[in-house]
């Protein structure tokens, strides 16, 4: 039954299993279309506390802190760079992430920079499909991102509220935009 879960398209209720929703974040991670369960969203942000204080905690023992600082959003928990780091070229910066002073990177760094890299996609798919859940458009992240916290807090509160049937617009396949209740259309076939 967990396994059907993984590769269900619509909201999964994973409320008293969350690493079937630590799974779907992996195996759904670009899927941008279809739903996320505020059970599937939840449970993913909870379970990455522990790996972002875990990696806060290596930061400061290996002395990196002045580089990094932890942000939280609708997006995750994560570590946010505080110093642009030279990732490409000489001691001067012509490509680099971040804000503030130019720094050498460091092999920590780099581990943080690639665990971000490897989760930028699938957090954004899974608010996508939150959102889609909500029956709002994925485009209301750009409120977020245009106008910082304030877009921030409007786009935690659709989040945090619960699943509307119309949201199965967003859905593929034989299920896609059927209401909750209404009856399920055959697939037909048309032949070439």
């Amino acid at each position: 039954m967990a396994s059907a879960a993984l590769l269900e398209q619509g909201p999964v209720d994973v409320t008293r299993r969350p690493l079937v929703a630590w799974a779907r974040f992996w195996t759904q991670g670009w899927r941008f279309h279809g739903r996320a369960s505020r059970s599937e969203y939840w449970w993913v942000l909870l379970l990455e506390v522990p790996v972002a204080a875990a990696v806060w905690w290596l930061l400061q023992r290996s002395g990196l802190t002045a580089h990094w600082t932890m942000s939280a959003d609708p997006f995750g928990v994560v570590p946010s760079p505080q110093v642009t780091f030279r990732l490409f070229g000489s001691e001067y910066s012509w490509w680099g992430i971040g804000a503030g002073r130019d720094v050498a990177t460091t092999g920590w760094d780099l581990v943080v920079l690639v665990g971000l890299a490897l989760t930028f996609v699938p957090r954004w798919s899974l608010l996508v499909r939150r959102l889609h859940d909500r029956d709002h458009s994925g485009a209301w992240i750009l409120l977020m991102v245009c106008s910082g916290p304030f877009g921030a807090l409007v786009v935690a509160v659709m989040v945090l509220r619960s699943s509307r049937p119309d949201g199965a617009r967003f859905d593929r396949g034989l299920s896609a935009g059927r209401r909750s209740g209404a009856p399920r259309e055959e697939a037909q076939h048309v032949s070439a």
